[in-house]
């Protein structure tokens, strides 16, 4: 899963932005109304170990908690999607990795964040990763992009839906007093409905745009 790979900013920017992604197989998973019901149950109760241990964000096709929806809505939809979530403290993935590697699910799990810092986890606990995504920059037009601080924050939604006209909107908001910067972060986390953009952080960020 490459779309929460490419997030922008420097390893001491990155130390309190990290993702877990539980992504069931359909070939393997909704094979028919048993493994569906089960893959069901167990990536519900794989959510929860998530919410437990300090999601700021949890999100599927219908929703993330980083925008408001309710977390019992987002995940008592009845899918096998799977689901995204989001993280400010390295020590919260390795509480459910650890919890995770207990169940053994055999449910595909991808955790996101820096790689020395998620290698370290993983070799603290025990686990080797068979797959490594790691992104390589951005080539080209380079000077055609946004600025850093802009690039901050839409790289934290990987399909892009979070644009720098966005942002500057809601600075212009904070700015005037009609809107509070945590209630800009919720509305920036709107479009990304798959739960991996990281509202406290986004809030910080926003809060140094509008000179708060």
């Amino acid at each position: 899963m490459s779309h929460a790979g490419h997030r922008y900013g420097t390893v001491e920017e990155l130390q309190d932005d990290y993702n877990i992604l539980v992504k069931p197989n359909k070939d393997l998973d909704d094979l028919n109304a048993q493994t569906k019901e089960d893959t069901i149950r167990k990536t519900r109760e794989m959510a929860d170990i998530a919410q437990q241990n300090g999601a700021v964000n949890i999100g599927r096709k219908i929703g993330c908690t980083g925008r408001g929806d309710d977390y019992e809505k987002v995940m008592g939809w009845k899918s096998t999607q799977g689901f995204y979530s989001a993280f400010t403290d390295k020590n919260n993935i390795k509480e459910i990795l650890k919890e995770y590697k207990k169940l053994d699910y055999g449910i595909s799990v991808v955790a996101g964040g820096l790689i020395d810092e998620i290698f370290g986890i993983c070799k603290e606990i025990g686990l080797k990763p068979h797959t490594i995504l790691y992104s390589l920059g951005v080539w080209g037009k380079t000077e055609l992009l946004p600025d850093r601080d802009h690039l901050k924050i839409t790289t934290r939604c990987g399909h892009h839906m979070v644009s720098p006209e966005m942002i500057d909107h809601y600075v212009e908001r904070i700015k005037d007093g009609s809107i509070t910067p945590e209630e800009a972060g919720r509305k920036l986390a709107g479009p990304c409905v798959c739960g991996i953009f990281n509202v406290p952080k986004t809030v910080a960020e926003i809060k140094k745009l509008a000179g708060k």
